[in-house]
């Protein structure tokens, strides 16, 4: 769990008892935002052959960051809950800081691409995103 002003996250994995909890409601964001995440994987798949972090915060779900390696890089993905800008960066932020390694992501629109440049990350070329370690 972390501090976020008055505000405690708490992160959960998909080992983590407490996940089953929040599985439908996370699965449920997830669909009905695949298409803006142009992740065309099940929401299973992405649960189980990822780094995936599911963020709580007093109790409801803001959103779900997932890590995964292509082509011999660290790339990033997530969806989240609309209206709650600042905690969602700070998830981000936060996510970024668990790993040495550059991390890549693909901003699929300018909410994706503001919330990646807001972390720290740079713009690459077109839609392509690092943050360098």
């Amino acid at each position: 769990m972390k501090k976020l002003g008055e505000f405690m996250i708490q992160v959960l994995i998909p080992q983590n008892p407490d996940f089953k909890k929040y599985e439908k409601e996370i699965k449920a964001l997830y669909e009905e935002n695949q298409s803006k995440i142009c992740d065309d994987n099940s929401f299973n798949f992405i649960k189980n052959n990822t780094l995936f972090y599911l963020f709580i915060s007093e109790g409801k779900v803001l959103g779900a960051i997932y890590y995964f390696v292509h082509n011999k890089k660290l790339f990033l993905n997530g969806f989240a809950k609309r209206k709650s800008l600042t905690k969602n960066l700070f998830c981000l932020f936060w996510s970024t800081t668990w790993f040495t390694k550059d991390i890549y992501a693909e901003a699929q629109n300018k909410a994706s691409a503001f919330c990646l440049l807001r972390c720290g990350f740079k713009r690459v070329k077109d839609n392509l995103f690092v943050l360098k370690k």
